[in-house]
């Protein structure tokens, strides 16, 4: 008695189109931007104070004491996090709020000076990964940089750094941290190629 043939299905293999890389880049600008973000909390909050005391507010003294504290208790915060952990805690609700508080003298303006700058804060401390697969490369400029491969001369990742040479002589090299345990240089080298040589025929 003869049985009908199984369906033989082949199955799911990751192709070359499927397949992403994403690597984070160390934002080396953090701590710069982190200065310039307590920078532009310090101008606000004299700035409010001075507003206080304008309008002879009754709880100025209050004010003085709870945002030096604050203020304070920031800085520390994050020099605690810097040495324990090596990173840095956001600012920008901080700003948000300060920015809201304009409103209480009626000067829109300070609100929507503040709504910008944590806007460009929030840009300047995001994660940097650059994202390769085998239809572009995307790096993490600002707006986020397209790189189609037939810009490319030469893509590589040797030692941990991550080496893109494009045709029009401009370099980008960057250290991926731990590259080892995220993929395979052989592998990740062989892809390039295939997708270099593709372009070249």
């Amino acid at each position: 008695m003869s049985h009908p043939a199984p369906d033989h299905k082949p199955a799911a293999t990751v192709t070359d189109a499927g397949r992403e890389y994403r690597f984070e880049i160390p934002n080396a600008r953090v701590l710069i931007y982190q200065v310039f973000a307590y920078g532009i909390i310090f101008f606000n909050i004299l700035g409010q104070l001075l507003m206080d005391y304008q309008r002879n507010s009754p709880n100025l003294k209050v004010s003085v004491l709870v945002c030096v504290l604050l203020f304070v208790l920031f800085i520390l915060r994050d020099i605690y996090f810097l040495r324990k952990r090596n990173t840095l805690q956001s600012l920008g609700i901080v700003l948000l709020i300060l920015g809201f508080r304009w409103y209480q003298y009626a000067l829109g303006w300070g609100f929507a000076i503040n709504v910008l700058l944590w806007f460009l804060y929030l840009v300047a401390r995001r994660q940097l990964v650059i994202t390769i697969t085998a239809e572009e490369i995307r790096y993490p400029s600002f707006p986020v940089k397209k790189i189609a491969w037939s810009e490319v001369s030469n893509l590589v990742l040797k030692a941990g750094i991550l080496t893109i040479d494009l045709k029009n002589n401009k370099i980008y090299q960057h250290f991926i941290k731990d590259a080892d345990q995220i993929v395979s240089e052989e592998i990740f080298n062989e892809f390039c190629r295939k997708q270099l040589a593709v372009q070249s025929c």
